[in-house]
């Protein structure tokens, strides 16, 4: 009996620690010895295999409670790794859903070969019989599902420069295109409609679907596409009322950061401003990792639940999406201009700016393992932003608003921004410059997140001198950093809370977010700027800096 129990704690141990790859650098981060997390792995895989053996052999005495006790021991070690990675919970679970189901079928089709055909019951014809009957039923349920396209994710509409980016996904491969009005937009690869793709981006102008109100998706799967001949499957339309940003009204826009993947808490806080939304700002880290597509399309169903796809998306990336297997793809499921994820755009008169740090460290921090190239990225905003000041867009006399995005703030320099890359000073450099060229577009808010705190930067703040929390706000003697000399306001948006207070720790399991609503009145040319929580609420706000407690901030448009 105890070789059993043993057997399943190191099978445990090891479905676990697989589970687990993506905090595996954890390990590296504490001891600084690259190779321990493999080692771990090495002795977990020989530890399994040894108790598989004694198992097998029945094995008595010592031996089941010497390697029992070191995976036990193991056990210990990684619950350890799990309570420091809670965050990653959504990813370990999947994967160790994923592995054990893996391992089970290993064992059901090793059962069935092996040890099955001795019983009684299988020598039975009629067993057989309906044994084959559903073997052959489930083959034709997936040959059908293999060639029946369905809508898995439903449009959200980007949007980017001039242009709308309308994204949707299907089950499996098939076309994509956009009717608006008259008018057919299709999915193209050099010239030929792509229909070997899950994902479809299709591109139409602002203009025109401001104008139509309203556009239709399409998608057909191809069955067989040959040189000379092709057979189509099924063809699937749905379409959808469109909404464009309309300013006689005033301007109604929320703005959502660090959801990390709780999609539920995420829809029910952006759904604040219900149908007088003019647009909603994904600020980034909606996401924490991009490993399967399945991640990417939660910045999908946030921005779906919130919009329906009838209002404009606004996206910036977060240093988390910059992260997982699915990391290089992510162009193609949000918006983004030229593979890359600094743009302009103008929205019915609101003109806007994103920008994209990247990684929050230095290009040679061990996590990124030599991958990391962000100081040249973001080199190549710095004549982006130059060349935005030179086309002098956003001086447009029927722009009426002016926004810019980035997922970490930066008129906040902090902690490790001092920190060198070689021979290149990492983000303090960065900042400080691009809040210069900033300053030059006569923005009216900046929108961040990343801190997971409800922060704000305005002209009462010090620049360019080391901040402190105020004693109200939170009891710390550790340096904020500083404040860049700005000359827009900036708020950091979101906390997975429902409370301001640092002290009240974030709910790590999807109930909680607060989020930032921001009303204009251009009667007043004033901005009304709140934090609102998951259920509608106004979330009490004490200023960082200065102590002072309020529910809304009422800040002329204009900068200072």
């Amino acid at each position: 009996m105890k070789t059993k129990i043993f057997f399943g704690v190191s099978l445990f141990n090891l479905l676990f620690y697989l589970a687990m790859e993506s905090i595996w650098s954890g390990i590296q981060g504490m001891f600084g010895l690259w190779w321990l997390q493999y080692l771990f792995l090495a002795l977990i895989v020989s530890l399994f295999i040894v108790m598989t053996v004694l198992l097998a052999k029945k094995t008595s005495g010592k031996a089941p409670w010497v390697f029992g006790g070191l995976s036990l021991a193991f056990t210990i070690a990684l619950g350890y790794m799990f309570y420091l990675g809670i965050g990653s919970l959504r990813y370990i679970l999947r994967n160790f859903i994923i592995y054990s189901l893996a391992f089970a079928l290993a064992f059901v089709i090793l059962y069935l070969f092996l040890e099955f055909p001795k019983k009684q019951l299988w020598r039975k014809r009629s067993f057989r019989l309906s044994f084959l009957f559903a073997g052959l039923l489930v083959l034709l349920g997936i040959c059908f599902l293999s060639g029946f396209v369905m809508i898995r994710q439903l449009p959200t509409v980007f949007a980017v420069e001039e242009e709308y980016q309308i994204v949707w996904t299907t089950t499996i491969n098939a076309t994509g295109q956009v009717k608006v009005g008259d008018n057919l937009y299709s999915e193209t690869y050099s010239g030929s409609l792509d229909s070997e793709t899950t994902v479809h981006k299709v591109v139409v102008p602002m203009s025109e679907l401001d104008m139509a109100k309203e556009y239709e998706i399409i998608s057909t799967n191809y069955l067989y596409r040959g040189p000379y001949s092709g057979l189509a499957g099924r063809t699937i339309k749905k379409q959808f009322s469109f909404r464009p940003v309309d300013l006689s009204d005033g301007l109604q826009f929320y703005s959502l950061a660090d959801t990390h993947e709780y999609v539920n808490a995420g829809s029910k806080t952006g759904a604040y401003f219900g149908d007088d939304l003019d647009f909603l700002v994904l600020a980034g880290d909606i996401s924490s990792f991009v490993d399967t597509v399945s991640d990417i399309t939660i910045i999908h169903e946030i921005a779906y639940n919130i919009t329906g796809g009838e209002r404009p998306v606004v996206y910036a990336r977060g240093n988390h999406e910059v992260k997982g297997l699915e990391a290089n793809n992510l162009h193609k499921y949000v918006g983004s201009k030229n593979d890359k994820f600094y743009y302009t755009f103008n929205l019915g008169g609101v003109f806007g700016v994103v920008l994209d740090l990247g990684e929050d460290h230095p290009d040679d921090w061990w996590e990124y393992y030599d991958t990391a190239y962000f100081t040249d990225y973001r080199l190549e905003q710095v004549s982006f932003l130059e060349d935005v000041l030179a086309d002098q867009d956003y001086l447009d006399p029927e722009i009426s608003f002016r926004l810019g995005i980035c997922h970490m703030p930066i008129v906040n320099v902090y902690n490790h921004d001092s920190e060198y890359d070689e021979d290149n000073l990492f983000l303090e450099d960065i900042k400080n410059e691009w809040t210069t060229l900033l300053n030059g577009m006569n923005l009216d808010l900046m929108i961040a997140g990343h801190r997971h705190q409800l922060l704000q930067f305005l002209e009462e703040t010090p620049k360019l001198t080391t901040l402190y929390y105020h004693q109200d706000y939170r009891v710390s003697t550790e340096p904020v950093g500083y404040m860049t000399d700005a000359n827009f306001p900036t708020f950091l948006v979101s906390r997975r809370s429902d409370v301001q207070t640092v002290a009240t720790q974030e709910n790590l399991f999807g109930k909680k977010i607060v989020g930032l609503a921001t009303s204009v009145d251009f009667q007043t040319s004033l901005m009304d700027i709140c934090y609102t929580n998951t259920a509608l609420e106004l979330v009490p706000i004490v200023k960082p800096f200065s102590g002072v407690s309020v529910e809304h901030f009422m800040i002329p448009l204009g900068g200072w």
